[in-house]
């Protein structure tokens, strides 16, 4: 997740009645320490502010890690049921969707599409102008808004928007140690061929701002 995405959708938060918003899931949510200390704006922007005002958001993820709240695959239909039983008003599935296999693509925004109750929304995001970053893989998905709300049946597209983000030299330079380590990798191709092709592949966005697709879905109530 971008820095400006989670700022953009702190205000899309601030701007639902909470008793609409929780108890909210966060699919495909990674590690603790992946939101609060590798992308710590993720936490503070979009789930600290939840915790300190006492309301309910839940981590759900394949992985059992640290801050994975619930292990399990929404495509499987009796770990889909449970989840549903456990009646949440919200949805956050945020840069999952290009790392997970085509075939499954489909079904997970399905999922989360008959999980939610009427009314009930969907905060969904993905690269837009993105370089390469598998994890572990990336299937190269980057969408429009009207190309990722249609995936969820069933769900109103209420916004969307491509959020701009930094360049890469920008990111760089909030870290000059990691920034002049990523140059010198640049030198040594032959040292991890695998990481060296990430790294040039973000790069080539040095000068170019990076972006997400973010949408707000609602679920039809009728």
């Amino acid at each position: 997740m971008l820095h400006e995405e989670a700022r953009w959708w702190r205000r899309v938060l601030d701007g639902i009645p909470p008793s609409e918003l929780y108890p909210m899931l966060n699919v495909g949510s990674s590690t603790e320490a992946f939101r609060t200390v590798a992308q710590p704006y993720i936490d503070a922007e979009l789930f600290r502010p939840a915790r300190e005002q006492g309301y309910q958001v839940v981590h759900l993820d394949t992985k059992a890690e640290p801050g994975v709240d619930i292990i399990g695959d929404l495509t499987n239909p009796a770990f889909r049921e449970r989840v549903a039983a456990m009646r949440f008003s919200s949805v956050v599935c945020s840069h999952l969707l290009e790392h997970v296999s085509v075939q499954a693509r489909a079904p997970i925004c399905a999922a989360i599409a008959q999980i939610l109750p009427k009314g009930g929304y969907a905060f969904v995001s993905c690269p837009r102008r993105f370089p390469f970053h598998p994890d572990p893989i990336d299937t190269g998905f980057r969408p429009t808004a009207h190309e990722l709300a249609a995936l969820f049946p069933g769900m109103d597209l209420v916004v969307g928007a491509e959020v701009l983000g930094e360049t890469h030299l920008q990111r760089l330079r909030h870290e000059p140690f990691f920034g002049l380590k990523e140059f010198v990798k640049l030198l040594l191709p032959f040292y991890k061929p695998a990481a060296w092709r990430v790294n040039v592949g973000y790069f080539r966005y040095l000068f170019r701002r990076l972006s997400s697709t973010c949408v707000v879905l609602r679920k039809a109530a009728s």
